[in-house]
């Protein structure tokens, strides 16, 4: 365990019982071959309130597979195992929403911001859309697009236009073992997925810190258990060798 991973450790669990602050998950049906991790008791909300949706996201966690070649060998940030992940969301419904806040006075328009564009949204019903859940997958991306999204929920969040936010990452053990061993490139010196790329360990300490609001969280890492093959990639590591 490296020292930012043992600070990580130390402050997670620190005062689990603090609703701001990142901790495990209390629901059972969560899928295996993931980190998990909650803020406001996101995943309580999501069951008991959006109990459908709820379905929806664990059956897509629990299909959701990587192939070690595309580990290797993928493409950039809106690579094959992310398009994958929003394509088996859309085929629930689920689709990319950007939504604006308006502030009236006088029932006059004062000023419209739109908001970033969600991955997936998803509706909370037919009756009444909002608030509904939204998702962003952030596999390889530079880690200031947590800023962005968790920004982005907290204002929707406090609008009454979002209930829970969900991140999907890199998880720590996956991050820990690719992040060393996989090259951009033959020829190039750089790791494909580096220190300051999105992955866990830059996710949480910004959600414990704040960020994302009073909006509840749920945090989704992506580990060795859901990538096949990737005893290719732990048998390099082990070795000090690296994959591109």
């Amino acid at each position: 365990m490296t020292t930012e991973d043992a600070a990580l450790a130390e402050t997670s669990g620190e005062h689990p019982d603090l609703p701001s602050v990142v901790a495990d998950p209390t629901v059972s049906e969560l899928p295996s071959g993931y980190r998990y991790g909650v803020t406001r008791y996101a995943d309580i909300i999501l069951r008991e309130a959006f109990p459908d949706r709820f379905a929806q996201l664990v059956d897509t966690l629990e299909s959701y597979r990587i192939d070690a070649d595309e580990l290797v060998k993928g493409g950039g940030s809106r690579a094959s195992l992310t398009k994958r992940f929003d394509d088996t969301l859309g085929g629930h419904g689920w689709g990319k929403r950007n939504i604006s806040i308006s502030r009236l006075i006088d029932g006059k328009i004062l000023h419209e911001t739109p908001g970033h564009e969600i991955d997936m949204f998803a509706e909370a019903g037919e009756a009444e859309p909002y608030p509904g859940i939204g998702v962003e997958m952030e596999w390889n991306n530079k880690d200031p697009f947590y800023d962005r999204d968790l920004l982005n929920f907290q204002a929707l969040h406090r609008e009454g236009a979002l209930a829970v936010g969900v991140i999907v990452t890199r998880g720590p053990e996956l991050q820990r073992i690719a992040g060393p061993t996989i090259k951009t490139s033959a020829s190039a010196k750089n790791v494909k997925y580096g220190a300051s790329s999105t992955h866990w360990n830059k996710l949480i300490p910004r959600v414990n810190l704040g960020g994302g609001g009073e909006c509840p969280l749920l945090l989704v890492g992506i580990e060795p258990g859901r990538v096949d093959g990737f005893e290719v990639v732990e048998m390099a590591f082990k070795d000090g060798e690296q994959l591109y």
